[in-house]
């Protein structure tokens, strides 16, 4: 099968701010696809207090489509209200039928839409839209995708208006989807200052060299005014509780038993309680088992999150100082108002993780977000910048 193996291949760049470097990104095949899946009408299901099942749901999706074969590494794009992949052609069929399972999962025990559809890129780049990618490494185990290229964009445009698409219909086929790994165990993470800052920015030059170099000087920006990447990083050891609240668990009970029966769920959710009651043991005492060193998960946990990303667009979790969230969001207007950047910025007080864990030894992913919705109400922010010019 050609080029399945295409992203798992690729060298990574040393490191984010490499990877800002769109040069060093290499092109999609054009035999891939680009998948975009997104919950319909996420504000208004955020505004009714939904900000955590409209996250389930958005990492779910990603479960479903890297559950078909792990073997690959996927690249995928969490964000906050939805999710951005890319197949191989071998993979379509079965990634349409994990898309049914997960939009019926999303309408069954969220009471969620999830928009799902497919483009492919010898499609987009007909039409000069590119769909670039590159990845860095969390940890030796885990990767995070660097995506750039106007194609990414385009396929978002073309699956919310449902033409130009291979759209994913949940009633017009068969739908079976495996959300082995889906975690959801953590209680939400408190800032540590005064708010979490939920980001995003889009330079808006029509000259890639411009905008690159705006990302850079954002970049810049964020390490005058917040320090080094520790300094802000919306997680640290001492924040990071499990939970032990039925609501707090019900998310990932949900998911992980979508079909079953009432007995079913109900053992699998006393099951996860009885595990985290001996996760909080072991990290208590630091404790190592043979399968699995307790005594580091934590600090791999902080390290293999998504806390910045980007996908032709900068995203971003930060802990922050009401007076550093005022100085960014002064220094963004300028950039604003000087042509070079339209941003989305919301303040929570809380981080919701969202964990994707093929093995507790390393291999395992997080996926953060504003507690009420950050990314999503960022994004709505952004998109009125956007539309003033």
């Amino acid at each position: 099968m050609p080029n399945t193996g295409f992203y798992r291949d690729l060298t990574p760049l040393p490191s984010f701010e490499a990877a800002m470097d769109t040069q060093a990104h290499v092109d999609l095949p054009d035999d891939w696809w680009v998948v975009i899946a997104d919950v319909v009408n996420s504000t208004q299901a955020i505004a009714e207090g939904a900000y955590k099942k409209v996250n389930t749901v958005g990492v779910a999706c990603i479960a479903a489509i890297a559950n078909i074969d792990r073997r690959l590494e996927l690249p995928f794009i969490f964000g906050g209200d939805g999710a951005t992949c890319a197949i191989p052609d071998s993979l379509r069929e079965q990634t349409i039928v994990a898309l049914r399972g997960a939009q019926r999962l999303a309408a069954d025990s969220f009471g969620l839409k999830l928009r799902a559809g497919l483009v492919r890129v010898a499609d987009l780049r007909a039409e000069g839209q590119w769909t670039r990618v590159a990845r860095i490494a969390l940890s030796p185990l885990v990767m995070l995708p660097v995506l750039s290229g106007r194609g990414w964009e385009a396929a978002e445009s073309r699956v919310k208006a449902g033409q130009g698409a291979l759209m994913v219909d949940p009633a017009a086929g068969p739908a079976e989807a495996s959300f082995e790994g889906f975690e959801c165990r953590w209680q939400n993470v408190p800032s540590f200052l005064d708010v979490k800052l939920s980001l995003i920015v889009v330079a808006t030059s029509a000259d890639a060299a411009s905008n690159q170099q705006t990302y850079q000087q954002v970049l810049a920006t964020i390490h005058e005014i917040f320090g080094e990447p520790g300094a802000h990083h919306p997680l640290r050891l001492e924040g990071m509780r499990l939970a032990f609240s039925p609501m707090s668990l019900a998310g990932e009970t949900m998911v992980r038993t979508y079909g079953r029966s009432l007995l079913t769920k109900f053992g699998y959710a006393l099951r996860m309680l009885l595990q985290n009651a001996a996760g909080w043991w072991l990290f208590a005492r630091n404790i190592d088992t043979k399968a699995v060193h307790w005594s580091r998960y934590r600090d791999d946990m902080v390290r293999n999150t998504d806390v910045r990303k980007f996908d032709g667009a900068l995203r971003m979790v930060l802990d922050a100082s009401e007076a550093q969230a005022a100085e960014l969001e002064r220094r963004l207007a300028a950039a604003h108002a000087a042509g070079q950047l339209a941003w989305g910025m919301h303040k929570s007080r809380e981080a919701l993780i969202t964990c994707l864990v093929e093995s507790h030894e390393g291999r395992h992913m997080h996926f953060i977000d504003g507690s009420d919705g950050g990314y999503a109400l960022a994004a709505r922010q952004l998109k009125a910048r956007l539309a003033r010019g």
